[in-house]
């Protein structure tokens, strides 16, 4: 929806940090957000996720937006940081100008939940953990940039109108989750973040799904939390080695992703189905980590191009993302690959020339290599031919 964030993460995959906020001068219109969804509801598409740059700095279009996807059949989620919902005390006088700016200032936590659940928002994202600045720092007793105590507040308040809760569509699932983005020196204060953030709501440990993934409840609701590893995206490809995940070689060839597994209880009767993240700038990708360009709204239609997708040519500024993300759909539906696509196809391209491999590194960062760099596209679809002919 926007570029701009009340937060200047150096690990975001948006490139919305303030010192590249102005990047850009194209920018995706109210109107043409809704032809958008006019479009995705067309295709028959389960949702829409609101992101940026932080959405409730449109705090009045993300309102309109999400009644008229709602009205065309697309449930609304949004992603924040949950410091402009939250805002109280002394955060929400430092960052009063934002607020203003937001229309924002002169709402409390609950009216600005309730007037998201009135839209039609069914689902919340939060994203917090130990690389979030704050545009103005405000004082948290377990980490000097991380309203925690605006987060909370703002998790509070959407239990209270009844989002802890698990969706009746697999395909949206749990209505509040929290992800933590840390690796390496990072993890120890992203945890205690975690820990502070869920101690404030109230919410205690009741299940652990996997290494990464967890339920928190209390009598409330419940709230899923996801643990993410940092990628050398952004201004994270700056970090030290310590910091990133830092998969490297041979590592790489077990990377897993779930963007690759055709999901048997999905809204579409077992269909694969995926997202497409469209840019404020109008780019389309394959993955919000901006890993595959695909296609630009103002050039084409959706429809014409997840065509390019299924049935990709040798032409066109798209051509050689689109042949490499469809052969690996087409890779993920071998016996024994499904969801290690993309560390196959690092395998592949190690097989013909492991120089190429060499200086990749982390899950995420390795993957979006694999969809901008024309080197290792054109090996892997040389392997690819070569091997599943």
């Amino acid at each position: 929806m926007t570029p701009e964030c009340n937060n200047d993460c150096p690990i975001c995959l948006n490139k919305t940090t303030r010192t590249r906020n102005d990047e850009t001068n194209r920018r995706l219109s109210v109107n043409k957000i809704r032809q958008l969804i006019d479009e995705a509801s067309d295709i028959g598409m389960v949702g829409v996720y609101w992101t940026g740059g932080e959405p409730l700095m449109e705090y009045k279009n993300l309102l309109h937006l999400s009644e008229y996807s709602s009205k065309k059949g697309l449930l609304p989620t949004v992603i924040t940081n949950g410091g402009l919902i939250g805002a109280y005390g002394n955060y929400k006088k430092q960052n009063q100008m934002l607020l203003n700016k937001a229309g924002l200032f002169d709402l409390d936590t609950s009216q600005i939940v309730k007037s998201l659940k009135d839209s039609g928002i069914i689902r919340v994202y939060f994203s917090i953990d130990s690389s979030h600045t704050t545009l103005e720092s405000v004082y948290s007793d377990v980490y000097n940039v991380v309203p925690t105590e605006a987060v909370s507040r703002a998790i509070i308040a959407f239990l209270d109108e009844g989002y802890g809760k698990k969706h009746n569509l697999d395909a949206i699932g749990h209505q509040l989750r929290v992800t933590a983005t840390s690796s390496g020196l990072l993890t120890k204060p992203t945890n205690k973040i975690v820990e502070d953030v869920m101690r404030k709501v109230g919410l205690k440990l009741k299940e652990e799904l996997s290494v990464n993934a967890s339920i928190y409840k209390n009598e409330k609701g419940q709230v899923f939390l996801r643990r993410l590893n940092v990628a050398s995206l952004g201004d994270a490809e700056n970090f030290d080695d310590n910091i990133l995940e830092n998969k490297k070689g041979e590592k790489l060839f077990d990377i897993q992703c779930p963007h690759f597994i055709p999901r048997e209880k999905a809204y579409d009767d077992g269909k694969h189905h995926g997202d497409l993240f469209i840019d404020y700038d109008g780019i389309v990708y394959t993955c919000g980590n901006h890993a595959y360009p695909v296609g630009d709204v103002y050039e084409e239609s959706l429809v014409s191009i997840i065509d390019g997708i299924n049935n990709p040519s040798n032409d066109g500024n798209f051509s050689l993302t689109r042949n490499v993300y469809h052969s690996l759909l087409v890779l993920s539906r071998h016996t024994g690959i499904k969801n290690i696509a993309i560390g196959e196809a690092l395998r592949m391209i190690y097989s013909e020339n492991p120089e190429l491999v060499h200086n990749i590194q982390t899950q995420c960062g390795a993957c979006s290599s694999l969809g901008h760099r024309k080197d290792l596209q054109q090996a892997f679809l040389k392997a690819f031919d070569k091997h599943y002919t």
